[in-house]
């Protein structure tokens, strides 16, 4: 048993405001690793990454119950605090990416039951500019307009709220024209209207986005869309709600260490980062191979394989049935 204890942070409105009544059940868990366990709780955005940079001046390892969005506070508050403790978390949010990247299990209950046994393993973490990300930092109308998302919508919608946003984004899909200067001297420029930079092949509920030849760890893969229409959409349809990945015909796929992003004179394009805002361009992109330790299942947690059917789906069903 760990004797120097825990952080819990939660964040009350995430999992549809309803994080509060798994913290009991949480507190009981984290009490057979550790002999204490103090409780914060998130009011405004900023305060999952003060708690986390505090604890982690005190050696505590920390968990935080919330979305990708808390997930992403409370890491960056780790990260750029110097934090060597271990990380641990219970999905709660409305796409759930890296849970669903490590095998975590998406139910409260069931990623909260397995925290006891859990082992320690190490992720890559990615840098732009300022921020810290270990899933995905886009740019584009679609990722802008998934950022505006209200907890509101979240709360009432789920996932669909993202697709609306999305949907409703597609009649302004202006290409960026987009320059990447890699740390060895070399260039490339694409005209995109979406950016991608991934650290996993999971992005918006839908797993195995990049062709397996296009996915090895410790890499930024760089991600941008050759075109983006109706019919394109509608072609690839089938294909995401199986799990397969995006044509390669329809991507260029860069993988990065280190580079800059920049866009051509007079254009103006924010980020978005794990599912909120981020940095506005030029952006200094860098990968930290294996800088964050985090709790994992053992193996006879894991999830029984990728949840290829998009959640949405099920939270739209929720929606229209009893």
């Amino acid at each position: 048993m760990n004797p120097t204890g825990c952080i819990l942070i939660v964040n009350p409105t995430s999992g549809r405001e309803k994080a509060l009544r798994y913290i009991p059940l949480m507190e009981s868990a984290l009490k057979k690793r550790y002999l204490s366990v103090t409780l914060k709780m998130t009011e405004k955005a900023g305060d999952a990454t003060a708690f986390a940079s505090a604890a982690s001046r005190l050696g505590q390892d920390i968990f935080c119950m919330g979305g990708d969005g808390t997930i992403n506070e409370t890491i960056n508050g780790m990260v750029s605090a110097g934090s060597t403790a271990t990380f641990g978390f219970v999905p709660l949010g409305t796409v759930n990416d890296l849970a669903r990247a490590l095998h975590i299990p998406l139910s409260p209950k069931a990623a909260i039951r397995m925290l006891p046994d859990a082992v320690r393993t190490t992720i890559d973490i990615g840098r732009v500019n300022d921020r810290f990300f270990v899933n995905i930092a886009a740019a584009g109308r679609i990722p802008e307009a998934v950022g505006q998302v209200s907890i509101r919508e979240k709360t009432l919608w789920g996932p669909l709220a993202y697709f609306i946003k999305g949907f409703q984004s597609l009649r302004d899909q202006s290409p960026h024209h987009f320059h990447v200067l890699m740390e060895d001297g070399r260039t490339f420029d694409f005209t995109s209207p979406l950016m991608a930079a991934m650290l996993t092949d999971s992005a918006g509920s839908f797993r195995n986005l990049l062709p397996s030849c296009e996915y090895r760890k410790h890499q930024i893969r760089l991600v941008f869309l050759k075109k983006l229409d109706w019919l394109d959409l509608l072609s690839q349809a089938p294909v995401l709600i199986k799990g397969a990945p995006v044509s390669s015909d329809l991507i260029h796929v860069l993988e990065i260490q280190k580079a800059k992003v920049s866009l051509s004179e007079g254009e103006h394009l924010m980020t978005n980062v794990d599912g909120d805002m981020g940095p506005e361009f030029p952006l200094d992109m860098e990968l930290l191979p294996c800088r964050l330790s985090i709790f994992v299942p053992r193996e006879k947690h894991r999830a029984e394989g990728p949840l290829h059917f998009p959640e949405f789906l099920r939270h739209l069903t929720d929606h229209i049935m009893p």
